[in-house]
């Protein structure tokens, strides 16, 4: 008997919080295929990312029988659900992407790089964001790497000469690449218009997790809250009794049937 398959968006970084891998869903009996591994999609649009996302994950995505999704990547979820015609879409501690939340992880790069607050560079607006294309991240990267030299000069008395920087920004470059591959996650779960999904969307909450109620886009919106922590979410043994029963069917409500698959966006072009 071939096993149900669940796709799941859920970002690979270091984290405090517990993953969707912690719902141990395979002991149930499910394929979970995560989407979401290195080396990591850096499609410059919603549309774009999932599809990177979709053609590492292996065969038969199309009869997945759910698509499972974190935080920030409960846009990325959708966008999944929607292309593949899946109708059960589960988020947990669902999040929208706004430019704020963005700007704000951006600057919290900058400073990590830095040591010390930074603004938001002169060319950083939303127009700039919101475009699907790659300028955004091309800006990004350029101006990450401007102040990277200009930090490891800092730090060596501003006598680096060129070979030095140049050893220097090699063993920087997979911190740089991991800082690029934020940002892109960031930029395609902002660049969507959250349209709309017949189904329902089962929302997962801690229990501090502000509500995005009715989920954008969604038929409806089964707001399921757990007396846990946001760090404890998916290691709580309650979250995952109530994942299961919404995965057979039993609850927290009956799936409703499958919603139509969303035309492969570069046949006509990306979003």
């Amino acid at each position: 008997m071939t096993e149900p398959v669940l796709l799941v968006l859920d970002y690979p970084g270091r984290r405090p919080e517990a993953r969707v891998s912690d719902l141990r869903l395979e002991e149930a009996g499910y394929d979970v295929r995560y989407l979401m591994q290195p080396p990591l999609p850096r499609g410059a649009s919603v549309a774009d990312y999932t599809a990177e996302a979709l053609a590492t994950a292996g065969p038969d995505n199309d009869a997945a029988h759910a698509v499972l999704a974190y935080c920030g990547a409960s846009a990325l979820g959708q966008e999944v659900a929607l292309r593949i015609g899946c109708p059960r879409l589960l988020i947990f501690n669902g999040e929208l992407c706004t430019p704020q939340v963005v700007g704000t992880e951006y600057r919290a790069l900058l400073e990590s790089v830095t040591g010390e607050p930074v603004a938001l560079p002169d060319w950083w607006d939303t127009d700039l964001l919101a475009e699907h294309s790659g300028d955004f991240l091309q800006r990004c990267e350029s101006h990450l790497r401007e102040h990277v030299r200009r930090s490891l000069a800092e730090q060596a008395g501003g006598e680096l000469d060129d070979q030095d920087l140049q050893d220097a920004e090699e063993a920087l470059a997979p911190l740089l690449d991991g800082f690029l591959d934020w940002l892109a996650y960031l930029a395609a779960s902002h660049r969507t218009d959250y349209p709309d999904f017949d189904a329902e969307v089962i929302s997962f909450l801690s229990q501090d997790q502000p509500a995005v109620e009715p989920w954008p886009g969604a038929r409806a919106t089964e707001t399921v809250r757990i007396a846990t922590t946001r760090d404890d979410l998916l290691a709580d043994p309650t979250t995952r009794r109530l994942v299961l029963s919404a995965l057979d069917g039993s609850g927290p409500d009956d799936a409703p049937a499958p919603a139509p698959a969303r035309p492969d966006p570069f046949d006509g072009g990306s979003r």
